[in-house]
């Protein structure tokens, strides 16, 4: 698409959202307008509610889970006793968009496991006001709460059933949070009621690298000391007597999208969460803006309306522009007499390239290494393309932690033919690959070129890790919470297929990048095979080198030209952000360089023309041919038999030969591409020989 076509679009849309089921819709690029489209998407089931219906009391996740669980961090009833503390940092408050100046009314937590008790005990809960960014609290638990605030004194039955746990707190007026970050401390005793045997294990959150979380748990007694130290903080949840009528996000988007072979349909998803049982009308607003000059691409515009507490997804279609650039994306959700408004926003950050795609956002780090732990097992993310793409390599990236790296795994492609989508026919396995060792900090890429190119034509695929050993692979990811549905899968063992979907795990979107080749589109003609109205047809090689010292070889192919001196040549050891030169092969012309100022792939595909002037080459080493019904054009010099970047008397005296012993066939002394070595072929050696025609290089 060129930028005349490329206009900000303006979509309304009214959906009255009722108590009817709906069911999760799959984008389809083939059969959608890829403007106009909207889909709604219900996405949490009926114990996903929260535990307020009224509408003076709302429930902020203050801290989000990224798939780690620990039994100690949230009440359970698997020990008699338990203490726990952890920092909130004054960042993680302000992305949650929880008021400041407000009571605390209630703490919840999300469990991944229920239990099989419903153990009754006494827990207390204490708050304290922050702007620590580390938890400097000492470990004696007396020590650690002098100067925090008593909010909880109660009995508390812990609940069985997995999901969000929502606790109302017997004296919020003791604590007023007052905007920056927040210390969260739990005591649970049950001395003398029944005891589970399986633990309600709680989704728990590890963003943070230093041990922020303190805590202890025993059947024997409530221990003074918190010994226990990890990063592993429970999902929280803070409820307030202010109105929360809606929260926006995560939005869903690729993070990298390529334009070759074919524009393709970028994809917005924002998850819009509704947060009681009362009749609201909700205006979203999902802008795309181009970051280099904040031109607004597009703009989509939808009303909602909806009368009880769920989570929908919002679903919107754009083409992508042709060029390289960096888009925003910002969807913002407002409703009347709203109080908390400070969550009511989400972005996303993409990139569109030449010729990569990946959900991973490129210009974020990643959060962690991500694996199996136990056993081995394969994980993968979902693409799409529109036309005949042709698969040439998987960039990878590694969390090589220190003692994690050094595991064996395979590059896996498969098919979207399975159940519902699902991954299907495996198309592609590689061979037996090590990831990178491990190091503590260090962030690893790695690149697989597969042997033979796979082929897939206008449809979904699936490209990942197979994960052959026991051990953490340490596939770099971005948290995601809740992660996307049906676009990231992983089965256990490696290679049974036994596929289910990340958000049954973890919310991870992984780091994969399947690529195509960057294609060069040449054109140049050979001075002795171009009459100057056309040439004979003959393979040429192209040779890619840095365009800085020492002018490195990057990658080369070879390709027939036609008869207008023209070849697509497919590179994949480019990209398309370095400055190149094309140096031109031939078996019998002189060797001959482009021109010194930056070429880069970064088209679709990238265009260059020696003909059109003879500054195309470096040194301006190149001659002009007339033709007679056409302009003619610069063609690089004729008369190099034997390669050596020199056309001199030892050329002319291979070709004096083979005329003296009537050579025919495709040799190098032919100069004309006539398949006979004569008079003419002797002509243009000599001449250029007397001209001291040498190649000119960097």
């Amino acid at each position: 698409m060129n930028s005349s076509h490329f206009i900000i679009s303006l979509i309304a849309s009214i959906i009255i959202f009722t108590n009817i089921e709906y069911n999760d819709a799959d984008l389809d690029a083939g059969s959608i307008n890829p403007v106009r489209d909207i889909l709604y998407e219900n996405n949490y089931k009926a114990d996903k509610k929260v535990n307020f219906d009224d509408a003076e009391n709302s429930v902020v996740t203050a801290l989000f889970h990224d798939g780690i669980h620990s039994r100690h961090s949230a009440p359970q009833s698997l020990f008699r006793y338990s203490r726990c503390y952890f920092l909130i940092t004054a960042a993680e408050m302000q992305t949650s968009g929880f008021p400041s100046g407000v009571n605390i009314t209630s703490l919840g937590y999300n469990y991944k496991y229920g239990t099989d008790v419903a153990a009754k005990g006494y827990f207390k809960v204490y708050f304290e006001n922050t702007t620590d960014v580390t938890n400097n609290k000492s470990s004696n638990w007396n020590s650690a709460i002098t100067q925090m605030s008593l909010v909880n004194s109660d009995t508390l039955q812990i609940q069985i059933q997995h999901g969000v746990f929502d606790i109302t707190l017997n004296e919020p007026e003791n604590f007023i949070y007052t905007g920056g970050g927040i210390y969260v401390a739990f005591e649970y005793s049950n001395p003398n009621g029944p005891l589970a045997t399986i633990s309600n294990v709680a989704w728990a959150n590890k963003v943070l690298p230093n041990p922020i979380l303190k805590s202890s748990q025993s059947d024997d007694s409530l221990r003074v000391i918190a010994t226990g130290s990890s990063n592993l903080r429970p999902e929280t949840r803070f409820g307030c007597n202010k109105i929360d009528i809606v929260s926006a996000g995560p939005v869903y988007s690729m993070g990298a999208i390529g334009f070759y072979p074919g524009a393709d349909t970028n994809f917005i998803k924002t998850v819009i969460n509704h947060t009681r049982n009362i009749k609201d009308t909700i205006i979203l607003t999902t802008r795309v803006k181009r970051v280099i000059d904040g031109f607004i691409k597009y703009i989509f515009i939808d009303t909602i309306i909806t009368e009880r507490i769920e989570s929908k997804t919002v679903s919107h279609n754009y083409f992508i522009e042709n060029a390289l650039n960096a888009d925003s994306i910002i969807s913002e959700a407002v409703s009347n007499n709203e109080d908390i408004t400070g969550n009511n926003k989400s972005t996303y950050k993409n990139i569109v390239t030449v010729n990569t795609w990946n959900h991973f956002i490129p210009s974020l780090n990643p959060n962690g290494g991500a694996g199996l732990s136990v056993g081995t097992g394969d994980y993968v993310a979902r693409f799409h393309t529109p036309a005949c793409l042709t698969l040439c390599a998987i960039d990878m990236s590694f969390f090589a932690d220190n003692g994690q790296g050094s595991n064996s795994y395979k590059v896996v492609i498969y098919s979207a033919d399975g159940p519902g989508g699902s991954p299907g026919s495996l198309l592609h396995t590689s061979p037996l690959r090590i990831s990178p060792a491990g190091n503590t900090g260090i962030i690893k890429r790695s690149t697989y070129f597969l042997p033979s190119p796979v082929t897939i034509c206008g449809s979904y695929y699936y490209a990942g890790y197979s994960q052959t050993d026991a051990r953490n692979l340490r596939v770099s990811y971005q948290i995601e919470n809740p992660i996307r549905p049906n676009e990231f899968y992983y089965s256990q063992p490696a290679g049974t297929a036994n596929w289910i979907e990340f958000a049954e795990i973890s919310p991870y979107k992984i780091d994969v990048a399947p690529r195509t080749y960057l294609t060069l589109r040449l054109k140049v003609f050979l001075e002795g095979f171009f009459n100057g109205d056309k040439m004979i047809p003959d393979t040429v090689k192209v040779i890619l080198r840095n365009q800085i010292p020492p002018y490195t070889k990057k990658d080369s192919a070879s390709v027939m030209l036609d008869s207008n001196g023209t070849g697509n040549y497919n590179f994949i050891n480019a990209n398309s952000d370095s400055c190149y030169y094309y140096e031109v092969i031939h078996r019998n012309h002189i060797t001959t360089y482009s021109h010194n100022s930056c070429e880069k792939l970064n088209g679709a595909p990238s265009i260059f023309d020696f003909t059109s002037s003879s500054s195309k080459a470096f040194g301006i080493n190149m001659t002009f041919i007339q033709g007679q019904i056409s302009p003619g054009g610069y063609a690089i010099y004729s008369g190099d038999v034997n390669q050596d970047g020199i056309i001199d008397a030892t050329d002319a005296s291979a070709i004096d030969n083979d005329v003296l012993n009537f050579m025919k066939g495709y040799v190098n002394t032919d100069l004309t591409g006539d398949n006979v070595v004569d008079a003419g072929d002797a002509a243009i050696a000599e001449n250029n020989s007397a001209r001291f025609i040498t190649k000119i290089i960097p």
